[in-house]
């Protein structure tokens, strides 16, 4: 089967450590955190296969590349497929409540961000 590599940009691996946080301090649900991570990561692991499946998200008219969107719970993962390299890049995270911040997307989801992923451990992508 044909698979894709699926990569986080720093962007968004920090939306998602945010969130995660916000719901495990600001929430004071450590056990929803952790799901609710697992369902990400799950959803991100998905786009391995078949990631066209997703619909185009609505930060798409605003950038330069095709922004499809994965809904998981009341979050929208972001993300990009670039078909020459065989790779989806997880661009960014939005509640889906909220408007479309495409500023916030990276202007190349192939190059690295500039924000580094240091303190992350607290919340790891499970391997």
């Amino acid at each position: 089967m044909n698979e894709y590599a699926v990569e986080i940009t720093d962007t968004a691996f920090v939306a998602i450590r945010n969130q995660a946080r916000h719901i495990a301090i600001e929430c004071q649900s450590p056990e929803n955190a952790k799901r609710w991570l697992e369902r990400v990561w799950d959803a991100v692991d998905s786009l391995e296969q078949f990631p066209r499946r997703a619909a185009k998200a609505q930060e798409d008219e605003f950038v330069s590349y095709e922004v499809r969107q994965l809904v998981v719970g009341s979050h929208l993962i972001l993300f990009t497929i670039d078909d020459d390299h065989r790779k989806v890049w997880i661009v960014g995270l939005r509640h889906g409540h909220r408007l479309p911040r495409p500023q916030d997307l990276p202007q190349n989801p192939a190059s690295p961000d500039e924000e580094a992923n240091e303190g992350c451990a607290e919340f790891p992508r499970p391997e």
